[in-house]
């Protein structure tokens, strides 16, 4: 019997195409196709079960700070122990089409915080440039407008069933389409409590609703018009109700964004930026 199992960006344990049973525990979203989301790109590390990462141009990917900083220490992590890979829909097949690259550098905003998640952005730089682009890998546009609420959005990645940290990493990258929520509906006392702020972009489903985003998902971008307009930063339902995903909006960090492209230096592993631990 097939088994589609989704997550929220979740993908199904094979790398055939999934189909709906009565056994099916998360349904939601839809298999992409190669090209669909060039820009999205995976990004390995021994530390977290994996991010999400948006192309910005031929060496640089945009990400989330909590990607890149060690889950226990609360410091930058070596760039040499992560790997992008580009190009493919499926973790596990390799194609032609996939580019992978080594991480020469880390650049985290510096007034990230991880208590409140505010600025949680980071820029990698990759140690050789992606080849011309095609249809498959091509850098992104950044949305630079407001949106209205109930603007319906894209996001796409690859993700778990669960927030467990052991929780397999599936290998096809799946999409889902989601509203921009009002701010203070996701601010309630039984949703997010007011931690979503001015920098933040609220998207996706207060009830249950299989279409969430889910572990594994954190730093993968928001395309709303075809255009990356938020980087998630917390919010992983999981299927589950009260747990709609918030995102930096991107649109408000782009003088910070392009300033990275030129960086000369090299934040060394142990970094931490100047905020409370």
């Amino acid at each position: 019997m097939k088994l589609l199992v989704v997550l929220a960006l979740a993908v199904v344990g094979v790398a055939t195409a999934s189909v709906e049973g009565p056994n099916a525990r998360i349904t939601g979203g839809a298999n992409s196709v190669p090209g669909q989301f060039p820009a999205v790109v995976s990004i390995d590390s021994p530390y977290n079960l994996n991010c999400g990462g948006t192309i910005l141009n031929r060496q640089h990917i945009l990400t989330s700070g909590s990607c890149v900083m060690h889950p226990t220490t609360f410091t930058l992590i070596n760039p040499f122990w992560l790997r992008v890979i580009a190009g493919d829909v499926n973790l596990v097949v390799p194609t032609i089409r996939r580019e992978v690259r080594n991480v020469t550098h880390l650049f985290v905003h510096p007034n990230y915080n991880r208590l409140t998640g505010n600025n949680d952005l980071a820029v990698i730089r990759v140690n050789n440039p992606f080849p011309e682009f095609h249809n498959t890998i091509e850098p992104t546009l950044i949305n630079n407008r407001v949106l209205a609420d109930n603007t319906q959005c894209q996001f796409a990645g690859w993700g778990a069933t669960t927030n467990a940290a052991t929780a397999p990493l599936l290998p096809n990258q799946r999409f889902i389409t989601v509203p921009i929520l009002p701010t203070a509906q996701c601010n309630a006392a039984n949703v997010h409590q007011n931690r979503v702020l001015t920098t933040m972009i609220c998207a996706g489903s207060i009830p249950a609703n299989a279409n969430t985003v889910c572990q594994g998902n954190i730093g993968g971008g928001l395309f709303c018009n075809g255009q990356l307009t938020g980087v998630l930063t917390f919010g992983l339902a999981c299927g589950g109700a009260n747990q709609p995903g918030v995102y930096i909006d991107v649109r408000q960090y782009q003088a910070w964004i392009n300033q990275q492209f030129t960086r000369t230096d090299n934040p060394p592993p142990g970094w931490t930026p100047p905020q409370p631990l």
